[in-house]
């Protein structure tokens, strides 16, 4: 399935900030995030605030209250509206919005549809604890936090400790997804970080939960992202460079099986469906956005996406050019890695780069003749495996 009628027209993106006030990083209420990058985007597209009949939004890692997305429409302006969305799959949110989204446009529930995320987890009146709020209830406060498990390190340590015993897969070749993500957010001035590092500063980063280093985590930071869909007539009207939904594929895993494997992902799945709906393989796309909240991640999505086979993600890795202009542009931005992660908002990183790439406003990163690129979404770590929600979009630069 492809959609047809419908084409994404505007993009916007805040700067990060980590609200150092000491190092004169400003700090913004995650209200004020959403409000700039609807204006950021509105001004991108060309569109007035009383021309959006549509409101997505993301289900935040800050407590809110009852009716949020509600709230904040009405927050940043946004009235008689014909349909209101909020998402909640984690990492993956960005991207299933944007299919929920595109699905409402390409069948006539609305005509123009904003869709907006932000997040504001580095807050100085606030204690870092408070940063993931604890889960009250559920398997991580009776299954995990007995023996010791500290968050998502932890458990995608032990990830990345199965892929290199099972494949042989080395820090190398970890190393090699951080540096080079790296050398794209020097590329990037939206990105929070801004200084590249070789192969023996990452491995000798201090070490948070072997094998995982300092610079394998994502870096938490402040910031709001958003992206505008319309009918491809009424862009027709814009003077904007228009980018297509190709194909797109969902895959949502919570595992209850006794073995289960967890160094493959849904990606499997969830790409497959979206590169047959596109009529491409994997291997036609100009560029690959994969959430990366750890280089680990990244290597298993390369290799569930059919770059390469299971378990050859760090050979493809190593004997590949994963920059801009290489033989697999891979995070062009930099990824979250070095960008910064915007707690839930974070996977809008991806997929705005995806569309900023096929617009040709990469700026010194841009991936040459880019007319396909394929970005994924990921969230929530199953207990047991890895990662429960998996999206993946197929973009295509449109006229």
């Amino acid at each position: 399935m492809k959609f047809n009628k419908t084409v994404i027209a505007g993009i916007g993106e805040t700067e990060k900030s980590r609200a150092r006030e000491n190092r004169g990083e400003a700090y913004h209420s995650m209200e004020e995030y959403y409000k700039q990058a609807a204006e950021l985007t509105l001004e991108d597209a060309g569109v007035e605030m009383n021309n959006v009949d549509g409101f997505g939004m993301i289900n935040p890692t800050a407590e809110t209250p009852f009716i949020y997305p509600s709230v904040m429409a009405e927050t940043i302006g946004l009235e008689d509206l014909n349909w209101i969305q909020s998402v909640d799959h984690g990492g993956a949110s960005a991207t299933s919005l944007l299919i929920q989204a595109a699905s409402a446009v390409e069948n006539g529930v609305v005509d123009t549809m904003l869709c907006l995320g932000a997040d504001a987890p580095m807050d100085p009146y606030k204690d870092l604890d408070t940063l993931f709020p604890a889960d009250p209830r559920g398997f991580t406060r009776n299954y995990l936090d007995p023996f010791g498990n500290q968050g998502p390190n932890t458990r995608l340590a032990l990830v990345q400790r199965a892929h290199m015993e099972q494949y042989g897969t080395t820090i190398d070749q970890f190393g090699e997804i951080a540096v080079t993500q790296r050398e794209h957010a020097v590329r990037n001035p939206l990105a929070y970080f801004d200084e590249s590092y070789d192969l023996d500063e990452y491995k000798e980063s201090p070490m948070i939960s072997s094998p995982i280093r300092m610079l394998d985590t994502v870096m938490p930071v402040n910031g709001g992202f958003g992206y505008l869909l319309t009918s491809a007539e009424k862009a027709a009207e814009l003077d904007v460079d228009s980018v297509l939904i190709s194909g797109f594929g969902e895959h949502h895993s919570p595992d209850l099986s006794a073995k289960p494997d967890a160094t493959t992902t849904g990606i499997v799945r969830a790409g497959q469906l979206a590169c047959e709906r596109a009529g491409i393989d994997p291997a036609d796309a100009d560029f690959f956005q994969p959430y990366d909240d750890y280089p680990s991640v990244v290597l298993m999505q390369i290799e569930d996406m059919g770059f390469c086979e299971k378990g050859a993600g760090g050979e493809f890795v190593e004997e590949n050019d994963l920059m801009y202009d290489g033989d697999l542009p891979v995070n062009t931005s930099g990824g979250q890695l070095s960008v910064g992660q915007a707690g839930m908002a974070g996977g809008f990183v991806q997929l705005l780069e995806g569309i900023r790439q096929l617009r040709g406003e990469g700026g010194e990163r841009q991936v040459p003749d880019a007319e396909y690129g394929i970005v994924t979404g990921v969230g929530g770590i199953s207990y047991k495996k890895n990662l429960q929600n998996n999206t993946v979009v197929v973009l295509e630069r449109g006229e």
